[in-house]
């Protein structure tokens, strides 16, 4: 068996694309309404956002970092668009600003205190996500904020409006992905970034500030997180401290399974995209098959369980690529 066909077969976004065709057949077959439009609508919306932030959070991941803040930070940004439009009078555009500025400085926060206090990124952001989330339900009182059809703006047919069928999220999750490819595969930054996560001694040596890429990449995550808060308060018309609320289980679940490894380095924009689109089906597919709500979450759980289990075998120097080699010699008549 050749290196190129070895290789074909442990390439993880090939992977990711036959499961992904494997649960959509799976799921129309045992499910009546999978394929209605508006089922696949919802499942492209709820893909979007997981990848808003997901991209971001793939670009922090290949640094070697890793942020689990990331729904809490959401939600307050959320609440804090919905906030400012109903009791501070605010446009909604300056409001939605107003969330991603906010979404912006979290993430900024977090990435100085990571690399200028040496705080593991792991254990600050534990604390960031029940503080933001604390936060979210003071400044609300633990109520959700309705945005009333009284306050017209174009910012929420930008947000949650449509272009023909295709919901607007999707148009910016689209617009994410061509942008955050762009980054990883061509430019310095990109180049930068892997190299932080890949060995930052030779990162060192090249030239390149490990601390400031970090920086730069938290804070990131950070505008995504204020970014999805403004879009989703546009699109629902309210801003709930529970926005967000174990989502970050779902955005890095996406992650993960799409091929990043925490331990830096590894990751793709279309390995994300796969990832979110795996987790968001599974999230609606299973609940349309008659799964119980609360066990949707066991197998996403499992999922990212078995995909940072698998990861080492898969790699191109791992033993199951050893093995494919192996049995390729066995069955070579030279």
């Amino acid at each position: 068996m050749n290196h190129a066909l070895v290789s074909f077969a442990l390439n993880r976004q090939t992977t990711m694309f036959f499961v992904v065709v494997a649960l959509f057949i799976g799921f129309a077959a045992n499910s009546p309404h999978f394929l209605d439009s508006q089922t696949q609508f919802e499942i492209l919306r709820i893909t979007a956002f997981t990848l808003i932030i997901g991209l971001p959070l793939t670009y922090l991941v290949i640094a070697g970092e890793v942020d689990l803040s990331i729904g809490s930070n959401y939600g307050l940004c959320s609440v804090v668009t919905a906030l400012a439009i109903v009791d501070w009078g605010w446009n909604p555009w300056l409001a939605a600003l107003l969330a991603v500025g906010l979404g912006t400085l979290i993430g900024l926060f977090n990435g100085m205190l990571t690399v200028k206090l040496k705080v593991p990124s792991f254990i600050l952001t534990i604390g960031m996500l029940s503080l933001l989330r604390g936060l979210a339900l003071v400044i609300t009182m633990g109520l959700s904020i309705d945005v009333s059809a009284e306050y017209v703006s174009s910012f929420f047919g930008v947000a949650g409006g449509k272009i023909g069928p295709v919901p607007a999220q999707v148009i910016w999750a689209l617009a994410a992905f061509v942008i955050s490819g762009f980054v990883l595969r061509y430019t310095l930054f990109g180049a930068r970034l892997y190299a932080t996560g890949g060995n930052v001694r030779a990162a060192l040596q090249m030239g390149v500030n490990p601390g400031r890429i970090k920086i730069w990449t938290f804070t990131l995550v950070g505008f995504s997180c204020g970014l999805a808060g403004a879009l989703t308060t546009g699109w629902l018309r309210i801003g709930s401290p529970n926005t967000g609320a174990g989502g970050e289980l779902a955005i890095i679940a996406a992650v993960i399974i799409g091929g990043a490894a925490l331990s830096g380095g590894i990751g793709t924009a279309t390995g994300t995209l796969l990832g979110a689109i795996i987790v968001s089906m599974l999230q609606t597919g299973l609940i349309l098959v008659g799964v119980q709500g609360n066990w949707v979450q066991v197998y996403v759980g499992l999922l990212i369980v078995m995909a940072a289990a698998l990861e080492p075998y898969l790699r191109p120097d791992g033993p199951f690529a050893e093995w494919l080699m192996g049995l390729g010699r066995r069955t070579d008549p030279g």
